[in-house]
């Protein structure tokens, strides 16, 4: 029997009290974004088509009770279903709900390091995507867009409800922290995400297809990076359901993987480890503003890698990660980013440097010193001090040094 591979994928948006989950199918090159709901949507459904509907609940009903009984956990509360337009989705969902403010910054992050070519349009990149969504789920409603969902199809739209019951007994059952960083909030979803799909591709097996998944080498830097819940969540899920079942995974919930290194490297996890948090850089004085600090990760600088270098290289420079923290500090149009990564030893961090240096040679950096390189647009310096790399990313290039931190001696710091 030919099989086929099914993809499910996630788009999450943060609504005003709730997580809501939307999934994507099949479509190429499709992102998932983060995105801020700053007020409640009024929800409109589609008007009413009782053959379809009809058809819509009885295949919830079935997979209701699939889902309960493979994965031994029952509904606490009756599960509704809304039916919605790919037009209005698009609208309310895409559009309307992107925190410009986030990306802004987001893009020059990933302009800085070279992720992405400076005239790229990241809100335009995002707000794209909103057109592939085929359901979402919030509290114990599931929502499905027309266009996109055949309950006459029972293999594929059963999956999809398989994947958003699945995050509404999530809800029910189980409690995560907000995350305080990015990476930590890309591991917490691959555990939520990953849990989905494995139940996904289970019901997909059981039921005579094959439930395939994504592979990172097949996607370009960006678009992995965005999807890398849906990567790496169901692998690191499997490992851990292989060992202990579904209780093992249950109990992830208790102690949850701080950093994608984890989902990465799920025997890291398994053995107690977890990230460090390193010492801040000096502060900036004057008129700089402080507008952005966080954590990229592992996976981050293996993306970052994989834009310019081979994977295998990208792979290998970026295993070892501890932990990083990154600042973004503005005045007017100028801006420093500093980015302070802790390596597992000292030549772990060496070998981070060779790759980096690789990278600004890949980019066609001029290079000023030992320690420093200059672009069209930005003065690069770096530095190392034992398991220590502090990066600094100064734009216009050339900036007076005495408005620069002091990156000499990042022991102290």
């Amino acid at each position: 029997m030919k099989t086929r591979e099914w993809i499910i994928l996630v788009l999450i948006i943060t609504a005003a009290s709730s997580f809501t989950f939307s999934y994507f199918f099949s479509h190429p090159q499709v992102v998932t974004q983060t995105v801020t709901v700053t007020e409640t949507i009024n929800i409109v459904p589609v008007p009413p088509d009782g053959e379809y509907e009809e058809g819509v609940r009885e295949l919830l009903r079935h997979v209701m009770e699939w889902v309960e009984s493979r994965r031994g956990l029952s509904f606490k509360e009756e599960v509704d279903v809304v039916i919605l337009t790919r037009e209005w989705v698009v609208q309310h969902w895409g559009v309307g709900s992107l925190n410009l403010t986030e990306t802004r910054l987001e893009e020059r992050l990933l302009k800085s390091l070279f992720m992405i070519p400076w005239d790229f349009n990241l809100t335009e990149f995002k707000v794209g995507r909103a057109g592939y969504i085929v359901a979402a789920s919030a509290g114990n409603t599931v929502y499905i867009v027309k266009e996109e969902f055949n309950p006459d199809n029972e293999l594929r739209a059963g999956a999809i409800l398989v994947h958003e019951l699945m995050h509404i007994l999530q809800g029910e059952y189980f409690d995560l922290p907000d995350p305080s960083t990015s990476d930590e909030e890309n591991a917490f979803d691959a555990l939520i995400e990953g849990e989905a799909g494995l139940i996904s591709s289970q019901y997909i097996s059981e039921h005579g297809e094959f439930g395939g998944g994504l592979s990172e080498g097949d996607l370009d830097p960006l678009t992995a990076l965005w999807l890398f819940p849906y990567i790496h969540g169901r692998p690191f899920v499997e490992y851990v359901h292989e060992k202990g079942g579904w209780d093992g995974v249950n109990e992830i919930y208790d102690d949850p993987p701080r950093s994608t290194a984890e989902i990465l490297h799920p025997e890291k996890y398994s053995e107690g480890w977890r990230p460090v948090k390193p010492s801040l850089p000096p502060e900036i004085g004057g008129e700089w503003r402080l507008v952005m600090q966080d954590t990229l990760g592992e996976y981050f600088i293996r993306q970052m890698f994989r834009a310019h270098l081979p994977s295998s290289t990208a792979n290998m420079s970026a295993e070892g990660w501890r932990g990083d923290v990154v600042q973004i500090y503005e005045k007017g149009d100028a801006y420093v980013m500093r980015w302070k990564i802790v390596w597992e030893d000292s030549e772990e961090a060496m070998e981070f440097l060779e790759a980096f240096k690789g990278l600004l040679r890949e980019v066609d950096a001029n290079q000023a010193s030992a320690n420093s390189w200059t672009t069209e647009m930005e003065s690069i310096m770096v530095e190392v001090s034992g398991a220590e790399v502090l990066i600094e990313i100064i734009s216009p290039p050339m900036k007076p040094m005495e408005e620069a931190i002091n990156i000499s001696n990042i022991q102290n710091s």
